[in-house]
């Protein structure tokens, strides 16, 4: 199901949200935890019931895990536990979202004919997975307590980050669950939430939604581009990754605040950084704690020298690729970001913020410096995404010779064209009866006001910065009230989000 429909706006949500504070008002604790259970079990099943099975197997194991650590004692028996524990996690998610791409390495090395299986990938896999490995690896360190099966379920299925994160941690929800007074109906919060989750829709369906009929085109017709039209494509799918998945990320928040919930943040304006290394810790930053926590950390982090930091952190960026898509195009975007961080560690280590004081970093030549350094850093950023959107590393490479050819075909109006804004209907069907030629020009200047706006936006506060420095004046209320309405009103293009796919 997904966030922006009409199903889960009107009749799944408010379904949910009264069901849990009814419940709970009338001290039916246990039945609310319970209920919240199977209406997120029912979110998930709506995309395809057949992964109702995959995902109750893998907690029912994970929890099995942790049951077994109650009887057992002894450091050699836990880390034993630990490396079963990782090994069944990341096996099942290996099966699901590795096999094929393994077999096709397999056959196009040692001209092999292994058959694939062409396994549907369960959405989420890689979320939820990773949720209950950073489980089990902290109950085998003695971090986590067991908890008991509800609040473990709900931890692991609580719909608004079920499907595609953010990836939070059992220490930062389920003690929520077990607070009961989370569980009173709160004005405020309810109130914050419905603007997180506002401002998220708006995001996805009046901005990442627009931009990806660009970037379809323009990625689906790679060979006919020029270099306008492929820095055009490239900067358009920048923006439209950035809004889709901050936009589902805002409105998971959103959700979570309006049943009293805090959810972790996931961006903290990443295309204001001014080294690939600060971008990290500002994009999908739950998933790089995931990284820095369980992986780089224990391969000994910066500890070791120079050399071993940039090992690890090849590591780290090449296994995040993985991560993210059976496809060398992912891994091969992982390392691009790893060659950067890397740089930035061995490289620019040495010129910190800290060193310098408040009136130098606000000087002239400071900002201008740290502009310089942010745009630097948003064009490195932007055209490893091709990578990341391309279908094969031969696109990948056809994209970068068409970005550098330096030749201008007019394909640029071709992707203005494949751009259909619905509230420009009666405009744009007036021009293609009375004035067919200004048809592209109008188009053009549609697509060009979206990117300026998405910049705009990429230059101003948080959705997390507005919600708290915003009261819910008239004037807020009313900003809320249009851009709810017009994103609704939008809804008959219903797109999946991106990173379902992950």
């Amino acid at each position: 199901m997904l966030f922006n429909s009409y199903i889960f706006i009107f009749l799944f949500l408010p379904i949910t949200l009264v069901g849990w504070f009814l419940l709970n008002r009338i001290e039916k604790y246990k039945a609310a935890q319970a209920f919240l259970f199977v209406m997120s079990l029912w979110f998930y099943a709506y995309f395809d019931i057949s992964y109702l099975s995959i995902i109750l197997v893998s907690c029912l194991i994970n929890y099995l895990f942790s049951f077994l650590l109650t009887r057992l004692e002894g450091a050699a028996v836990k880390k034993g536990m630990m490396i079963v524990g990782c090994v069944v996690n990341l096996g099942i998610l290996g099966y699901f979202k590795y096999y094929d791409f393994f077999l096709e390495n397999l056959n196009a090395l040692f001209s092999a004919d292994f058959s694939l299986k062409h396994i549907l990938l369960p959405l989420g896999i890689s979320f939820f997975t990773f949720q209950q490995l950073s489980f089990v690896i902290d109950r085998c360190k003695g971090k986590a307590p067991h908890y008991e099966l509800l609040d473990y379920l709900n931890f692991v299925t609580f719909f608004p980050q079920l499907i595609a994160g953010p990836i939070v941690l059992h220490s930062e929800l389920i003690p929520q669950f077990q607070d009961r007074k989370k569980r009173k109906f709160n004005a405020g919060s309810f109130a914050q939430g419905t603007a997180f989750f506002v401002i998220g829709m708006g995001k996805k369906v009046l901005l990442a939604d627009t931009l990806a009929k660009a970037v379809n085109y323009g990625f689906g017709e790679i060979a006919g581009l020029d270099s306008l039209s492929a820095a055009f494509t490239a900067l358009a799918f920048t923006l439209e990754l950035y809004f889709d998945f901050s936009g589902y990320c805002d409105m998971a928040v959103g959700i979570g605040k309006m049943f009293q919930m805090e959810i972790p943040d996931n961006f903290n304006s990443p295309y204001k950084s001014t080294s690939v290394k600060e971008f990290w810790r500002r994009w999908h930053m739950t998933l790089g704690r995931f990284f820095t926590t369980y992986v780089y950390i224990p391969l000994g982090g910066s500890r070791k020298g120079k050399l071993r930091t940039v090992i690890n952190t090849m590591a780290v960026f090449l296994l995040s690729g993985l991560w993210h898509g059976a496809n060398w195009t992912f891994v091969f975007w992982g390392f691009l970001h790893g060659v950067g961080v890397s740089i930035n560690s061995l490289f620019l280590g040495t010129k910190k913020k800290k060193n310098l004081n408040e009136t130098e970093n606000q000087s002239k030549a400071g900002l201008i410096g740290r502009h310089m350094a942010q745009f630097v850093t948003f064009i490195y950023v932007c055209l490893a995404f091709v990578f990341f959107r391309s279908d094969s590393m031969a696109d990948g490479f056809l994209f970068f010779r068409r970005l550098f050819s330096f030749e201008y075909n007019g394909s640029i109006f071709a992707i203005a064209d494949a751009v259909s804004v619905s509230e420009i209907y009666i405009i744009t069907k007036a021009l293609s009866m009375k004035a067919p030629q200004l048809l592209g020009m109008v188009n053009m200047v549609v697509i060009s006001f979206v990117i300026l706006v998405s910049i705009f936006v990429l230059c101003k506060k948080t959705t997390r910065e507005i919600v708290q420095n915003n009261s819910w004046s008239n004037g807020f209320a009313l900003r809320m009230a249009v851009l709810f309405v017009w994103s609704v009103l939008s809804l008959s293009g219903v797109s999946t989000f991106l990173y379902f796919n992950f």
